[in-house]
């Protein structure tokens, strides 16, 4: 098999498990479903394989893929076990916390928690020109210049993102990641 004809292949099973984990349990079924930042720690691995950075993207370290934490940090242990040696295109995945902006520059994927809120504008200013994935959960992120945002509707987990931010990151973004978000636009600033 080829690799690209892998790469299709794994992207169409975790697309089949996203939708599962969209859809609601059957009533009187026990539920076993994932916690909320269980599902979201899936997506941050996940989002590595459905989105393609720039060949010229380089980090400090091309031996690792890093998903960085800005701010308060709601995931605890939970992205940890779930990334525990995994691997993103022969790179080992490695999960960076800190409070400080000026830290994030060599993130491949940087969640930025509500906490940094007041400093959303400055920390995506900070990041222009830079091939890095911002996700976040705050409200209307995406439209405030971040490229994913997570959405909770209805106990699920559901996506928006801003293809027009991820253009001019220089990212890729698959269409089967596509399918699974709702696409929303920048807000006009006055």
């Amino acid at each position: 098999m080829t690799s690209r004809r892998r790469r299709r292949v794994e992207a169409k099973a975790w697309l089949l498990f996203a939708l599962l984990l969209c859809l609601p349990a059957r009533a009187g079924e026990a539920s076993t479903a994932p916690s909320e930042y269980e599902v979201k720690a899936a997506y941050l691995y996940h989002f590595a394989k459905f989105v393609e950075w720039p060949p010229q993207a380089g980090q400090a370290a091309p031996d690792i893929f890093v998903i960085t934490i800005l701010g308060e940090d709601p995931f605890g242990g939970v992205l940890d076990d779930m990334l525990d040696g995994k691997v993103v295109d022969g790179r080992k995945v490695v999960v960076h916390r800190t409070h400080r902006a000026d830290e994030v520059r060599d993130s491949r994927i940087l969640f930025i928690s509500d906490s940094e809120q007041p400093h959303l504008p400055a920390i995506l200013k900070r990041l222009e020109g830079a091939a890095t994935l911002t996700v976040g959960e705050m409200d209307r992120f995406a439209e405030r210049g971040g490229v994913i945002r997570f959405r909770t509707e209805r106990s699920r987990v559901r996506l928006e993102i801003n293809l027009a931010v991820a253009e001019r990151a220089r990212l890729k973004i698959s269409s089967e990641l596509l399918k699974l978000a709702r696409i929303v636009g920048e807000e006009a600033s006055d």
